[in-house]
């Protein structure tokens, strides 16, 4: 179909206004997954441990005055342990060999981010490194039990839940927060959040409208009296209005506007006379009759297990328990847990990471920074964030129960085309979007050279992978279970740029991505003519739209595989046909994302030489894409939308059979069903180890079963 430019897909649509407030080749993959299982790390950890110049253990419990063994300094906190290590540097001593921090099993808390700067890393071959107790049980968090109070329920209680409520009291600094919430909307990272409150399960949830699902939108006619003409308001069904009028910190979130943005805003109850509820701040798209939204943090509504309401006034939460034996309370206070700023050289080695208002993890600048063996996990923000670093990622860990996505990607230079080799790898990332649920990405990838390789990402509202920028590697991936709530969406997505091109993506499995009713999904989305790039050997089972190109140039579809996932190509031609300015027009964001490289001079003219031309190039025509040598199952012929013109394409050599079962089959019958032959016997596909493959599908049911199964494993 032919999408307006207004609404198209892309990271960058929109920028946000202001507010009033504030695989299928697996068999390449080795993961080893779990909440927090053992890993030991990689060789060149272990010889630097054994030569560490410095050793410091850290152990809240232990008496430093007992820690007479050799060079080992016993400390009680993280943040000891880096006053230590920043004194020993600066002795100059520190080319004597490598230093370790080793944690203790058990709980670590940090009130705030501990930073490691420039200069506290470590040497080639000699890195910095914290690592975690061997048996997986460090937990580094940012958040503090609470003790249980006996405090009077208030009178806006449900009659019939009062029973079940419990009172416990606030740090001084959960209970000053301005709010619970922030406001959230896709591009951009949210800020840290006011608070969340987690029991031994994990967080809970502010008490809400519906407890699950959807409410849908009812818009009011005209602003009501005492209402300013900028705020929206929506029609509220008798009686929250006026169950809701006192509520100083509500909050109203859903899919305001697009099927593709979900947004946060805060709210006020209008007098009940007017049954009434205003935005406070416009929404990023003007309301729709109809939208999905929920409402948040209302007293009345506290009524369910495992929901909580803050009493701004006595300084206490309120919490309705999953269970009798749900564990301790805990509130997140700390921002962060570990940033790491221009240090270059450092290992964060078997640790979980978790409980913070926002990111985990945040590397600016520095190289060869790598987390590995760790679980990153119930933060308010993104698990680890890279930015303008280089030879960094993250490495058979595991990412999961995220606020705003899994892991952010940025390195290497674009006018130059250095690839920053940053990367993630072997790891296993599900349930990496909960409260900021459209563009936020269990991985997101800018800048050049990054690589994506071996990873298994599942159990999403949106997408899975976002990347812009050039040279990417996005290979042997298993995506299912995504896109599940959203709409003119995809597994894998990029656009907006025509000059970000030379990705590669190889070897991926993407199975099980099916819209909800009235709904539109995509496998791989090229959008907005999006150009340069190359799909091959990838295996499709039960995907909406495949491959999906909006507009682009010079896109290589080959030697794929598609099952009962129709149509396996489509080609539009919206460069021709998009209202507003077209690509000559240096108006156009496109054009503007072309002018902002310098795609006519070495070495971009060289690395993409069709490039250099488009101006001079039919540049409004979707050309030279390519689809050939795949192998179409159930799947339906490529699709030409009117605007591409068939001419200006290479569709040849493509292969098509019918077998129904591998449609309906579940995942491991359907690739017993199609891997050995096709129906005119000869191999289905070449590039894909079939024992690999259904090996590979029954170790994640075993060992990862209580991370990946939600509505069934794959």
């Amino acid at each position: 179909m032919t999408l307006p430019q207004s609404r198209a897909s892309t990271p960058g649509r929109d920028a946000p206004r202001g507010h009033r407030v504030r695989p299928a080749c697996l068999a390449a993959i080795s993961l080893l997954v779990g909440a927090a299982l053992p890993f030991a790390g990689d060789a060149e950890g272990a010889t630097a441990s054994r030569a560490a110049g410095l050793q410091i253990r850290v152990d809240p419990g232990a008496n430093p005055s007992a820690a007479t063994a050799g060079r080992e300094i016993v400390v009680a906190t993280l943040e000891e342990a880096v006053a230590r290590l920043r004194q020993w540097r600066r002795t100059g001593r520190d080319g004597e060999g490598a230093a370790l921090i080793a944690f203790a099993g058990g709980v670590h808390r940090l009130a705030e981010p501990v930073r490691i700067e420039k200069g506290l890393g470590g040497r080639p071959g000699q890195p910095l490194i914290l690592r975690g107790a061997a048996d997986g049980s460090t937990r580094i968090v940012g958040s503090v039990p609470l003790a249980r109070v006996d405090e009077p329920v208030p009178g806006g209680v449900d009659p019939g839940q009062r029973s079940r409520v419990r009172s416990y009291r606030l740090p001084r600094a959960a209970a000053e927060e301005p709010s619970i919430n922030v406001h959230r909307i896709h591009p951009v990272p949210a800020p840290p959040l006011g608070l969340e409150i987690f029991d031994a399960e994990g967080a809970l949830t502010p008490a809400r409208w519906p407890n699950a699902g959807w409410a849908r939108l009812a818009l009011s006619p005209e602003p009501p009296k005492g209402a300013e003409a900028t705020d929206p308001t929506i029609l509220l069904p008798e009686p929250r209005a006026a169950r809701w009028r006192e509520e100083g910190d509500l909050w109203i979130a859903g899919y305001l506007g697009q099927d593709w943005s979900f947004e946060t805003l805060p709210a006020l109850a209008l007098p009940p006379a007017a049954n009434r509820l205003a935005l406070l701040g416009s929404p990023h798209y003007p309301l729709r009759p109809k939208d999905r939204f929920y409402v948040e943090n209302a007293l009345a509504e506290l009524d369910a297990p495992g929901e909580w309401w803050r009493d701004t006034k006595r300084g206490l939460v309120l919490l309705i328990p999953r269970t009798e034996a749900s564990g301790p309370i805990e509130v997140s206070l700390a921002s962060g847990l570990i940033a790491i700023d221009g240090a270059s050289h450092v290992r964060l080695e078997g640790l979980t990471l978790e409980r913070t208002r926002g990111d985990a993890v945040v590397v600016t600048g520095g190289e060869d920074v790598v987390l590995e063996d760790c679980t990153l996990r119930w933060t308010g923000g993104r698990g680890l964030v890279i930015t303008d670093a280089v030879r960094s990622g993250l490495r058979r860990s595991v990412v999961t129960e995220t606020g705003e996505g899994g892991v952010t990607l940025t390195g290497g230079d674009r006018a130059t085309l250095v690839p920053g080799g940053n990367f993630v790898e072997d790891s296993v990332l599900v349930r990496f979007s909960r409260l900021g649920r459209t563009y936020k990405a269990a991985v997101s990838v800018d800048g050049v050279g990054a690589r994506v390789t071996g990873n298994l990402i599942a159990h999403a509202p949106h997408l899975a992978i976002l990347f812009q920028g050039n040279d990417h590697e996005i290979a042997r991936n298993e995506i299912y279970d995504v896109v599940r709530e959203s709409s003119d969406a995809s597994a894998i997505y990029t656009g907006r740029d025509i000059a970000a091109q030379g990705t590669r993506l190889t070897g991926n499995f993407l199975h099980d991505i099916r819209p909800e009713p009235g709904f539109e999904v995509k496998g791989i989305y090229l959008d907005d003519m999006a150009s340069g790039l190359n799909i091959t050997n990838n295996l499709f089972l039960r995907v909406d739209q495949p491959v999906f190109i909006g507009g682009g140039r010079d896109n290589t579809v080959t030697g794929n595989t598609f099952v009962g996932s129709p149509p396996a190509f489509f080609l539009d031609g919206r460069g021709e046909v998009w209202p507003g300015p077209p690509i000559t027009d240096p108006k156009n964001t496109v054009r503007a994302a072309f002018d902002a490289v310098p795609a006519t001079r070495p070495p971009w003219s060289t690395r993409y030489p069709q490039l250099a031309g488009l101006l001079s190039d039919q540049p409004l025509a979707a050309k030279r894409n390519v689809f050939r040598d795949n192998l179409l199952v159930s799947s339906g012929a490529p699709h030409i939308e009117a605007g591409a013109d068939p001419r200006l394409q290479t569709v040849e050599a493509n292969r098509t059979g019918d077998v129904p079962e591998a449609a309906r089959a579940p995942t491991s019958a359907a690739l017993e069903s199609i891997l050995p032959t096709d129906r005119t016997g000869a191999r289905a596909f070449d590039a894909f180890d079939r024992v690999a493959i259904l090996s590979r599908i029954a170790a994640l049911k075993r060992r990862a079963g209580h991370l990946l199964a939600r509505d069934g494993s794959p």
